[in-house]
């Protein structure tokens, strides 16, 4: 019986597979998160709390369900969220999250002289987003880390492995999100670290997630009533998680969905990641070795349907339905901005019908898939077939009109199980 987390933004996810990999027991519960005036943040600490209650939950509802021992447990989640440690295995700072505007101006400062040779070798874009950029903010007036160190920094998959395992390591398709990972050399970049003015040795070992053979702490085992042969594993950034799990493959492209969404493709050899970034995408390792992930944001689809909701009063199912419709609207018919929390806040010109407006939404979702696949087939070919995962699986002439944009391929989707944690489990 394997185990994998999602430790999301929103929601924490839980699945157990079976031996034959059928699923067993699913579960989610909130994320606790800090709002704050640049954004959000997380404590560490209760953030473990809440993760070993939870397994421990999982852990008894499994044993009720299966007499298959747990054999394994998957960590994956959100990237670019971290937080630094002492030497004691305290955390010093907040987990600062992805979408927190701190370090945006680090960016801009290193962009004018920096920027090809950062973006070339981590193929990640330069902004607040990368943990670097979160790094140059948090030495340059974190003043109250220093006297605090040694330090490490720790993600949160790698933290959540910590408190499991007493070891600090991580999953390439992780390391390469930091933007201090060399996509050429598959490890630390000391050219990175030392414009950015941090020590290489702060980061976590890297280990592919395949090749993990951490067990569990003899304490942790103790006390979720495990065996101490679990082997817990970093399994990875969870867009790619999730595309693991939805079978994502070299003509097979993955749609992610939730409130951002991700389109993801594989390609070989490794492209120019200058060329990539350019493109807005960015680049990762992928599972099998000589292989990459392409991952092209298409945008915050999830939170736009849910502000269409909100302000029509449809529920999901008559947005999709008025939606074959294809109402004509005028062009300006809908503006969208981000909030520092990265929700979209939607508004329409007066007077539209709920038929004119749910078009509009529509209209803009799969012109910004079809503008993203269009980049994304100048480094791959194009995909035989398309799976969704996550929310938009459920909207089946959203679904069909993703499948037109791509010249009507077959489309498959996989609301179930929660992609990313059934990746994780997987990938044990």
């Amino acid at each position: 019986m394997n185990i994998g987390i999602d430790l999301g933004t929103t929601n924490t996810k839980a699945i157990a597979l079976n031996a034959v990999g059928d699923v067993v027991y699913e579960c989610s519960h909130p994320t606790v998160v800090n709002h704050v005036p640049t954004g959000g943040e997380m404590d560490a600490k209760q953030l473990g709390v809440d993760l070993l209650h939870l397994l421990q939950h999982v852990v008894s509802e499994v044993r009720h369900l299966s007499d298959e021992p747990i054999t394994g447990i998957g960590l994956t989640g959100m990237a670019e969220v971290g937080c630094f440690v002492d030497d004691k295995g305290e955390p010093v700072t907040p987990i600062l999250l992805w979408y927190d505007r701190r370090g945006a101006e680090e960016a801009e400062e290193f962009r004018a002289e920096y920027e090809d040779a950062l973006t070339s070798i981590s193929g990640i874009r330069m902004s607040n987003v990368a943990t670097i950029y979160k790094l140059a903010y948090l030495k340059k007036w974190d003043t109250e880390i220093r006297p605090r160190c040694p330090i490490k920094w720790f993600g949160v998959p790698e933290w959540a492995a910590w408190l499991l395992t007493g070891e600090h390591y991580t999953d390439r398709t992780l390391a390469v999100r930091t933007g201090a990972y060399s996509l050429k050399t598959n490890d630390w970049s000391p050219e990175v670290c030392g414009i950015i003015g941090i020590d290489p040795d702060i980061f976590p070992q890297i280990i592919p997630a395949k090749q993990q053979n951490v067990p569990i702490s003899p304490e942790v085992a103790a006390w979720l009533g495990v065996p101490e042969t679990v082997r817990v594993a970093v399994a990875g950034h969870d867009d790619l998680a999730a595309a693991y799990g939805a079978g994502l493959s070299n003509r097979v492209w993955v749609d992610s969905t939730g409130t951002a969404e991700g389109l993801v493709a594989l390609t070989s050899p490794l492209p120019d990641a200058r060329q990539t970034v350019r493109n807005r995408m960015s680049i990762a390792p992928w599972y099998e070795e000589c292989q990459w992930a392409l991952i092209a944001g298409v945008g915050t689809s999830g939170s736009l349907l849910a502000e269409l909701r909100k302000q029509t009063g449809l529920d999901f199912e008559q947005i999709d339905e008025k939606a074959k419709i294809r109402a004509s609207h005028p062009e300006e018919s809908i503006s969208a901005e981000l909030t520092p929390a990265r929700i979209a806040k939607v508004s329409f010109l007066p007077g539209l019908s709920n038929e004119q407006k749910v078009s509009a939404v529509y209209d803009l979702i799969v012109s910004n898939f079809t503008q993203r696949a269009e980049q994304i087939m100048k480094f791959t070919q194009a995909p035989e077939r398309l799976v969704i995962t996550g929310g938009h699986s459920l909207l089946p002439e959203l679904t069909r009109r993703k499948s037109e944009a791509l010249g009507g391929i077959p489309t498959e989707a996989r609301p179930k199980p929660e992609a990313a944690a059934f990746g994780a489990a997987r990938l044990l």
